[in-house]
């Protein structure tokens, strides 16, 4: 085998991963309605927070976080980091809970989809596998063989 092909994705890694994507089309959109909202087109009384400059700072941060929940998915796929993913869908988890709590934060319907993915998708990562995912880059890493020496039988 050659040394440089990567190891196979394991099953509950890429489902982690495929479950860890449900929020990502989510957050451009509230990025671009709440920018908007706090710069374009003002609206009364604004969407999530109680000013307009609130409601920009609340678009610059989706996108933000747009940008950071992408490079925790790649990083974890590629097998440069782990944590950042744990974490990332930590952070998910706890704010869909906050806003199923919040009812003024809208219909529950779909905090409690990403509450789902984001648990399920925490729950693999922790898992021995996809620890096994990050630290094994490649298959049957074989080392060069040391060099023999020659012994040579004495001479009488």
């Amino acid at each position: 085998m050659d040394d440089d092909v990567p190891r196979p994705t394991a099953g509950p890694v890429v489902a982690a991963i495929a479950l860890g994507v449900a929020p990502l089309p989510l957050l451009p959109v509230y990025s671009v309605l709440f920018i908007a909202h706090g710069s374009i087109h003002p609206v009364q009384p604004p969407d999530i927070t109680r000013t307009q400059h609130g409601e920009l700072l609340a678009g610059i941060i989706a996108l933000v976080l747009f940008v950071l929940m992408t490079l925790t998915l790649m990083w974890f796929l590629n097998r440069r980091r782990r944590w950042p993913f744990v974490i990332g869908q930590l952070a998910t988890l706890i704010t869909s809970i906050d806003f199923i709590a919040d009812s003024t934060t809208g219909p529950p319907g779909i905090p409690a989809l990403l509450a789902i993915t984001s648990l399920t998708a925490f729950v693999i990562s922790l898992l021995p596998v996809s620890g096994e995912h990050v630290h094994s880059r490649f298959i049957g890493r074989r080392r060069s063989p040391a060099p023999t020496e020659q012994v040579s039988a004495p001479q009488t």
